[in-house]
């Protein structure tokens, strides 16, 4: 990562109040890049964010401007990226690796999100700490196959997070599994769902029309409607009616899959934190 220097050599950031520590994990074979965003002092709240090449920086700013009007706590947010990575389109094959939940044909190397749910138990969670002993909470953020992530920490018997605020997930993963699988019983905690109305097939098809025809992000001809499939899940959950689940839910009207992840961010922050 470059940087520069300014008059007595003051170390120039594009984020004040950051800092950056590469971690290298053998299990999974992968350098991660974490970002440490200190939004207030002895912050009481900790943020992490998957995606951290893209969306950590957009995480940071949101938190800072929620904290003027004091909408949500002191908070320390952590983004979780890739070393090797410049922007989140250098990470497509590493997320498909980590964020999924069940291995499929069609993406090599996918299914691996116990072993990296592993990695952020074992070292995220525990640094964060150590940076920040006054934490008091947990929160996962997460978009696309990052909200597919949160689903599956969120359903798993050792959650790793108190609460989660879970963007567009892509439920059709593995022939749509979580519509298809039987739902485990879910523990007490807080979960914030939230994703652009234009994320049905036609908005999807309407958002990648100026893309080539070959372009990997063109939609494909499979029909795919995401909001749908949220909806499905969501009543699936609601209807085991699990005590001490906290759930909302929220339909953004004209945004797209691109577009839906900062809005869904700072609804669900908003929907735990604020009056609080």
């Amino acid at each position: 990562m470059s940087s520069s220097t300014y008059g007595g050599g003051v170390m120039l950031t594009p984020l004040g109040a950051t800092e950056v520590e590469d971690v290298v994990d053998d299990c999974i074979g992968e350098r991660f890049r974490l970002f440490f965003g200190w939004c207030g002092e002895a912050p009481l709240e900790l943020l992490v964010v998957t995606d951290g090449n893209g969306l950590f920086g957009v995480a940071v700013d949101l938190v800072r401007l929620l904290q003027l009007p004091v909408l949500v706590p002191s908070m320390l947010v952590v983004g979780v990226g890739y070393a090797s990575a410049s922007t989140i389109s250098d990470t497509v094959s590493a997320r498909v690796r980590d964020l999924t939940p069940s291995p499929v044909t069609e993406f090599p190397g996918s299914g691996g999100a116990n072993a990296f749910r592993r990695f952020l138990g074992s070292a995220v969670l525990p640094r964060a700490r150590v940076l920040a002993p006054t934490l008091q909470h947990a929160t996962y953020f997460g978009h696309s196959l990052g909200g597919l992530f949160g689903v599956h920490d969120l359903l798993a018997p050792d959650r790793l997070f108190d609460r989660h605020i879970i963007s567009s997930p892509s439920l059709w993963w593995d022939n749509h599994a979580l519509l298809r699988d039987k739902l485990p019983e879910v523990a007490a905690g807080e979960a914030f769902f939230c994703i652009g109305g234009d994320e049905t097939d036609e908005g999807r098809r309407r958002e990648g029309a100026a893309l080539p025809e070959d372009h990997p992000f063109k939609p494909k001809p499979t029909y795919l409607d995401m909001v749908d499939d949220l909806q499905r899940f969501l009543a699936r959950l609601q209807a085991r009616g699990d005590k001490g689940l906290r759930l909302a839910s929220l339909v953004l009207p004209d945004e797209y899959h691109t577009t839906s992840a900062p809005v869904a961010l700072t609804r669900g922050l908003r929907w735990l934190f604020e009056g609080r």
